[in-house]
Order: C-alpha cells, then structure tokens, then sequence
C-alpha cells in the first residue's frame, strides 16, 4: 500500500526494522531527493534509532539535500500518525539543529509525542532565539504542551516556571513580530500563571486580527466559564476565523449554550467549520449535542466527516452516560 510521501508493505500490527546497512544505502540513493515516494526501508530504518545507529546515520544525512531531508520528515510525520508503534526522537533532535528552516519546523512537527526536559529545553532555545520567526512561532506553539503538562506535574516545576516565564516575556515585548506574540500567549494560556486572564482580555481588546483570534484560542485552553459571553458573541461574527476559534473554544469549555448554533455550524458547507463543530459537539456532550450528532449522521455520506463524526459521537455519548449514571448514583443516595 502506497500512502502519500511514503511507500508502505504494511504490516497490520507490527513493523520490520532492516539492517542498519539497509537503511544507509536507501538514504544514499540519489532518488531520494527526486522521488515522491519515500522508501518504507527509510522510514522504518530511521525509527527508534540506537545510539550506534545515529552515528552511522549522521554523516549520511548531513550530505542530504534540504529538498530531500524535508521529503523524508514529512513521510516520517505522516507515518507517526498512521502507526504509533513508530518513534523518530533521535533523527528529530538532530534535524532541530539543521541549517534549513523548512527541515526544523519538518522536526518540530515530528517531535509531537516527545515529553521529554530535553526536548523541552531545545523547543525554549527556539522559541526565544531562532533566527527565523516562523520557526519560533512553531516551537512557541509546541511548548504549549509541556505548558500543560506542567500544570498536571507531569514536567519539574523549574523547567514548567521556566517555560511560563519565557512565554509571558515573549508576550509582553511589543518589538516582538504580532504572530511570536499571539503565539506565546496562546502557549501560555494552558497555564494557571496569574496574568493569563488579564493578558487574553488585552489582547482581545486589542485592535490588531493576529491577537484577537490568538486570544480566542486562549480563551478555550483556559476551559474556563468566565469566557462564555464573549465566545457565544463570535458564533455570531461574520469573519470565518472568529467563528471557527469560537466553536473550537466553545468545544473545550464545554459550553452547553452554544449546542444549538454550532449544530447549524456542523451543516455548513465549509468543510473546516464543519469537522471543528462536530469535533465541538462531541467535547459538550449532553443529550442535545448527541441528538445533533446522530441526525447528523443519517445525513452525511462524506468519509472524512463521517470519520469525524463517529468519534464525536462516541465523546458524547460517553458523557451522556456518565451523566446519566450519576443521576442514578444520586437517586440512590
């Protein structure tokens, strides 16, 4: 089976690890650079790498072309997603220090389950000091993870002030790019830091497109009620990315008031808006939303909002029964 970017014999369960010889004579071939497809000898090869197998790896890559170390991450982040089994830290952590942007934020990317301090640490040192703003602004928005793992303790709480303190900085230089500032503050806002509400107010109140909708994302990483007045306004605005920041925080803070209007949402025919309101509707859950959900579904044939759809539907149909469990546990009682 051949999926986009990278060729796969796949196995259903498991995967072939070759030889390290394997691997380093795929990545010298000269049709990586020109190819649309990536070898599965590569993107297998280059998974889990060890220590001995990094260093062999190593000299190869660095005589890759840019164009061609940008395929092999992409088919690397593409299959990430479609086999969990599969872990590239190792050749991530190398390319994060790579000469081209497009390859760093190609590693970025590839790092999205890595917990680790000392991914962490390489993602703060981007994020403050990397010369390209678009690389910064990516790191900026993957530190906002380790953000919220800080809040469960699930990070040590230096490294978590650090990352709060860095972010609250970067936000509050007004010589700093309007995007590296919405994204730190959106990275913030998965923190409980004392200033998170005051900033989201000022940038939402301010004039400039950039932090108004980065301070509705921010609103719904707060899952905080306080924001609810406000969101259920831009279900109202006429500009798409109001709307569609609205419905997703709605989603998050589990606004039960905002069902019916994101469920004329989830008809729309911008399929964007759709797939966020089904995804919303499934997060508040309650028996409206799941009513919506399942007439939805004897409507919409499309794969990929049916894909959507089942999920939401499982989400709110999970919380439905919680719910009705508890009203059972309280009669009870």
């Amino acid at each position: 089976m051949q999926i986009s970017g990278w060729d796969e014999e796949a196995p259903e369960l498991s995967f072939r690890k070759p030889p390290i010889s394997e691997l380093t004579q795929a990545l010298t071939k000269e049709q990586i650079s020109a190819s649309t497809v990536v070898p599965s000898t590569v993107v297998y090869g280059l998974s889990e790498l060890t220590g001995d197998e990094l260093k062999a790896v190593v000299p190869i890559w660095s005589r890759l072309s840019a164009v061609a170390k940008h395929r092999v991450l992409s088919a690397l982040n593409e299959a990430s997603e479609a086999m969990f089994e599969l872990g590239f830290r190792e050749i991530a952590l190398l390319s994060l220090g790579d000469k081209s942007s497009l390859v760093r934020a190609k590693a970025i990317g590839l790092l999205w389950t890595d917990e680790s301090a000392e991914t962490m640490r390489k993602l703060m040192r981007m994020a403050e000091s990397d010369p390209e703003a678009t690389i910064r602004s990516r790191a900026l928005e993957s530190l906002g993870r380790f953000i919220l793992l800080g809040e469960y303790g699930d990070i040590p709480a230096d490294l978590a002030a650090q990352a709060q303190t860095l972010t609250y900085t970067i936000h509050k230089n007004m010589s700093e790019p309007v995007e590296i500032r919405r994204r730190a503050l959106e990275a913030l806002s998965n923190s409980s830091h004392a200033a998170v509400e005051q900033l989201i107010l000022a940038a939402y109140a301010d004039g400039n497109h950039e932090l108004r909708i980065g301070a509705l994302f921010a609103m719904g990483r707060t899952c905080n009620e306080i924001w609810r007045d406000r969101l259920l306004a831009e279900l109202e605005n006429d500009e798409y990315e109001y709307v569609y920041e609205a419905i997703r925080a709605c989603g998050q803070i589990q606004i039960a008031d905002s069902v019916q209007r994101i469920g004329e949402f989830a008809l729309s025919e911008d399929q964007e808006i759709q797939l966020m309101a089904i995804w919303s509707l499934g997060e508040i859950g309650g028996r409206q939303a799941f009513e919506i959900l399942a007439r939805l579904e004897q409507e919409l044939a499309d794969e990929e909002v049916a894909a959507v759809l089942d999920e939401a539907l499982d989400a709110a149909g999970f919380s439905l029964n919680s719910a009705s469990l508890r009203l059972e546990l309280d009669d009870e009682f």
